[in-house]
C-alpha cells in the first residue's frame, strides 16, 4: 500500500501503537530538514549487540547481557531519549518518504515471518545511505509521544517472545552485519585489520587458502574472507575448502562473510545486480574491519573486480585491492610479514623494466624468456628496449615479436651511437617518487622470484612509513663473489662473512650493481645531475680519486660516476645473500662494450661472475624466514669492511671531493630530490 502513495511521505505504525496528537507534527518537521530527509524516523529504536570479551555477539534478547543490546526509550529501565539518536532499526513505528519504502523490496527477505523493521533499515543504509532515527519526546506531554499507551505493547502477543523467532532474528542481524551493515558498535567501535580475502567461486577460495592461512597463523595479524554466498560460492562449501567447520558460517563471530548474492537478489541475466550487491556488501564491511588490503585473484569475474575496486576506494584511511594471479599466492606469503601500513602502499610503487641492447640477439631471447616466464603479482610493468644506432637486424626482429603481457612496451633508438655509459644513463629517467627502474643488459638473465623479490624489499624497507633508511638507492638482483673496486680483485663469499648474524641475512653495500638492479627515483635524479657535473672523458681528470679504489681509472662507466657519488654521500644498495651466491639475476660475460673489449686490460673468468639463479621459493632461506627489519641489517663499505651508515657518510665528508665545499667531519651534500640539483650542505651527526 505505501508504495502505491502519491504522497511524499509515508507513516507506517503497527497495531498496538497510539502515537499523541502532535507526532505527526514533529515526524513532519524533522523529515523537512535538510540533514534528516533521507532517513527513516520513529519512537522506538533498538541497538544491535556489541562484541562480547569471547569476540562473540549475543542474542539481541540475552538476559542480563549489557552486550546484548538495548532499546531506546525503554520505560522498564527509566531509560528516555533527549535528543534525536541514531538506531540501528526501528520499531512498530516508521515515518519516511515514499521513495524510500521501495528500499525493502532491492533484497529479498531473509524471510517474511518477521524482521521487516531490521530489513528496512538495513537496506536504507545499504543502498541509500539512509539513517535510521528515535527523536526525542516531552516526558510530560504524552501528545509528544510516538507510543502514548505503551502498556497495549505488553499486553499484545508479539513475535519478540517466542525462541524460534528469536533464533530467525539474530540469524537476520547476523547476516545483515555479515554483509555490511553498519551497526551502531561497529560505528562506535571501528575495527583495523590486514587482509579481507574476497572469493566468488570455491576455486577461488582454494587458491587464496596459503595465504589466508599465513595471515590467521601470523601472531598480530588479523584476515578474514568474504565469499559471494548463495550460488555463486555457498559458505558451507567455503569453509570446507578452507578445512574449517561448516559451523563457522553459523557462528557469530568474525571469520568469513558470506554475502548471499543471487540468493537474495534473485536469478538475473544482468550484471547490475551482482556488482550492485558485492560493491554495497564490501563498501559496508571495508566500513567496519578498515582493512589495509583486499586480495583476490586476477581472473576473478571482471564485474565483480569492477565492484571490488569501487568499494577499496570508498576507504578515507587507504584500502589497496591486490590482484593476485592464481601461480603466484603460494609465492607471496610474507605478505603477513609486512606491517599494516606498509601493505597499504601496495599499489602506489611503479616498477618498469628497461632493457639496454645492441647486437646480441640470442642474449636477449634469453633475457626476454626469463622475464616472460617469472612471477608477477597483477602489477603494470612497462617495458623498454634502447638500442645504439649500431643495433643489427636481428636484434631488431627479436624485440618487435616481443609480446609483453604485463603491461605496455616501448622501443627507443639512438639516430648517433652513444656508447654504453648514454645507453644506460639515458634508458630511464623517473616520472614521479613512485616510479622506479629496472635496468637490465641483454647478457643478464633473472630468476623466476626477481619480481617478488623487488617488491617485497621495497614494502619492507621503503614504503613502511616506521622504516626510515633514506641512504637506500637501489635493490640488487645480483650476489658479487669478487670485490670488485680492489686491485687484487679477491674472492668475496657474504654467507660466510655474516654467518655469525645469519649466513643468508641481506646487507647494505656501498657498491651499486649494474649487473641487474632497481634504481630509486630521487636517487636517480641526483646522479643525473652529479654526472652531468663531473663527466671528464680522460678518468684521470675526475676531481674524485677514492682511496685505493680501482674505479679510479675506470673509463667511460657510468658505474663509476654512481660509485663516486654513493661514497661522497653515504648511499647503498640492498644485496640478497643465498647459498653459493644463488641470486635473482646472473651475468653470462658476453663479449660486450667493457668484456673482452680491445682496451680492457683486466681478464675475466666467467665462473667469477656467473651465480645461479634462485629456482625456488627464498623466503624460507631468510633469517626466521622473513626479511630482518631494517635496524638490523649489515652494512659494508665500497671494500666490503663493516662500517655504519653514519660510518659511511663520515668517510665520504672526509675526502672533500663532492660538488660543494662542506665541513669535512660533520657534514656531506644534500640535494632537491625533485631537480636533482645540489641544495647545501647538511649536518649527518
Amino acid at each position: 500500500m505505501a508504495l502505491q502513495t502519491e504522497a511524499d511521505l509515508v507513516y507506517i505504525v503497527d497495531d498496538d501503537m497510539i502515537p499523541g496528537k502532535k507526532m505527526l507534527q514533529i515526524l513532519s518537521h524533522v523529515a523537512g530538514t535538510e540533514k534528516y530527509k533521507n532517513s527513516v524516523l520513529g519512537s522506538i529504536g533498538r541497538i544491535l549487540p556489541f562484541r562480547q570479551k569471547d569476540f562473540t555477539f549475543p542474542s539481541y534478547r540475552k538476559f542480563r547481557s549489557k552486550e546484548a543490546g538495548l532499546y531506546l526509550p525503554d520505560p522498564a529501565y527509566d531509560i528516555t531519549v533527549q535528543k534525536i539518536v541514531r538506531v540501528d532499526f526501528l520499531s512498530s513505528s516508521w515515518f519516511l518518504s515514499a521513495e524510500l519504502v521501495k528500499a525493502l523490496f532491492i533484497e529479498t527477505p531473509f524471510t517474511f515471518m518477521t524482521g521487516e523493521d531490521l530489513h528496512l533499515s538495513y537496506q536504507l543504509q545499504k543502498y541509500r545511505n539512509a539513517g535510521s532515527f528515535v527523536l526525542p519526546v516531552d516526558p510530560t506531554d504524552k501528545e509528544t509521544w510516538g507510543d502514548s499507551e505503551h502498556r497495549l505493547a505488553y499486553v499484545s502477543e508479539t513475535t519478540v517472545i517466542f525462541k524460534d523467532i528469536v533464533q530467525v532474528r539474530d540469524d537476520q542481524w547476523w547476516r545483515a552485519l555479515s554483509a555490511g551493515y553498519v551497526t551502531q558498535w561497529a560505528a562506535m567501535y571501528p575495527q583495523k585489520i590486514d587482509a579481507l580475502f574476497y572469493a566468488h567461486s570455491i576455486d577461488e577460495v582454494k587458491a587464496l587458502a596459503p595465504l589466508l592461512e599465513k595471515f590467521r597463523s601470523s601472531v598480530g595479524k588479523k584476515a578474514y574472507i568474504v565469499v559471494s554466498g548463495g550460488n555463486f560460492c555457498p559458505c558451507e562449501d567455503a569453509a570446507a575448502a578452507l578445512n574449517w567447520a561448516k559451523s563457522v558460517c553459523k557462528e557469530r563471530r568474525f571469520k568469513i562473510f558470506d554475502l548471499q548474492i543471487g540468493a537474495l537478489s534473485g536469478a538475473s541475466n544482468s550484471e547490475v545486480p551482482v556488482l550492485q550487491a558485492v560493491y554495497s556488501s564490501l563498501k559496508g564491511l571495508i566500513k567496519i574491519q578498515n582493512p589495509s588490503v583486499i586480495i583476490t585473484v586476477t581472473d576473478i569475474d571482471p564485474i565483480v573486480k569492477k565492484a571490488l575496486k569501487m568499494a577499496s576506494e570508498t576507504n578515507a584511511n587507504g584500502t589497496a585491492l591486490v590482484l593476485l594471479p592464481r601461480s603466484s599466492v603460494s609465492k607471496v606469503l610474507w605478505m603477513a610479514d609486512l606491517r599494516s601500513t606498509a601493505l597499504q602502499n601496495w599499489n602506489r610503487m611503479r616498477i618498469s623494466v628497461n632493457i639496454i641492447t645492441q647486437s646480441r640477439a640470442p642474449s636477449l631471447r634469453r633475457l626476454l624468456k626469463s622475464l616472460s616466464d617469472a612471477y608477477y603479482i597483477g602489477d603494470e610493468i612497462p617495458i623498454s628496449f634502447n638500442m645504439d644506432s649500431k643495433v643489427d637486424e636481428a636484434t631488431i626482429k627479436v624485440v618487435d615479436s616481443f609480446e609483453w603481457l604485463h603491461g605496455p612496451k616501448t622501443l627507443r633508438r639512438r639516430i648517433i651511437q652513444g656508447g654504453l655509459i648514454r645507453a644506460v644513463s639515458e634508458s630511464w629517467y623517473p616520472t614521479s617518487d613512485d616510479d622506479f627502474g629496472l635496468l637490465l643488459e641483454d647478457d643478464i638473465e633473472v630468476s623466476p622470484y626477481y619480481y617478488l623479490w623487488i617488491k617485497y624489499a621495497l614494502l619492507a624497507y621503503h614504503y613502511d612509513p616506521q622504516v626510515s633508511l633514506p641512504e637506500l638507492s637501489s635493490i640488487s638482483l645480483y650476489t658479487p663473489r669478487l670485490v670488485e673496486v680492489v686491485k687484487e680483485r679477491p674472492s668475496w663469499n657474504p654467507t660466510e662473512f655474516f654467518n655469525r648474524i645469519h649466513p643468508n641475512t641481506p646487507y647494505l653495500h656501498q657498491l651499486p650493481c649494474s649487473w641487474g638492479a632497481v634504481f630509486f627515483p630521487k636517487h636517480w635524479r641526483e646522479f643525473y645531475v652529479y654526472m652531468n657535473m663531473r663527466f671528464t672523458e680522460d678518468a684521470k681528470a675526475n676531481p674524485v680519486q677514492i682511496p685505493k679504489s680501482r674505479t679510479n681509472g675506470w673509463q667511460a662507466s657510468w658505474k663509476k660516476f654512481l660509485i663516486d657519488m654513493m661514497y661522497l654521500r653515504g648511499y647503498v644498495s640492498l644485496y640478497p645473500n643465498f647459498p653459493n651466491q644463488a641470486s635473482f639475476s646472473t651475468n653470462h660475460m658476453e663479449p660486450g662494450a667493457h668484456i673482452s673489449a680491445k682496451d680492457n686490460v683486466v681478464r675475466h673468468d666467467k665462473a667469477d661472475f656467473e651465480v645461479p639463479l634462485l629456482t625456488k621459493d627464498f623466503r624460507t632461506l631468510l633469517p626466521n624466514g622473513k626479511l630482518p627489519p631494517a635496524s638490523k641489517l649489515p652494512s659494508l663499505n665500497l671494500f666490503n669492511q663493516p662500517v655504519s651508515l653514519i660510518g659511511l657518510k663520515a668517510a665520504g665528508a672526509k675526502l672533500g671531493q663532492d660538488v660543494l665545499p662542506c665541513n669535512n667531519a660533520t657534514e656531506i651534500v644534500t640535494v632537491d630530490h625533485i631537480t636533482g640539483l645540489p641544495r647545501q650542505c647538511s649536518k649527518f651527526i
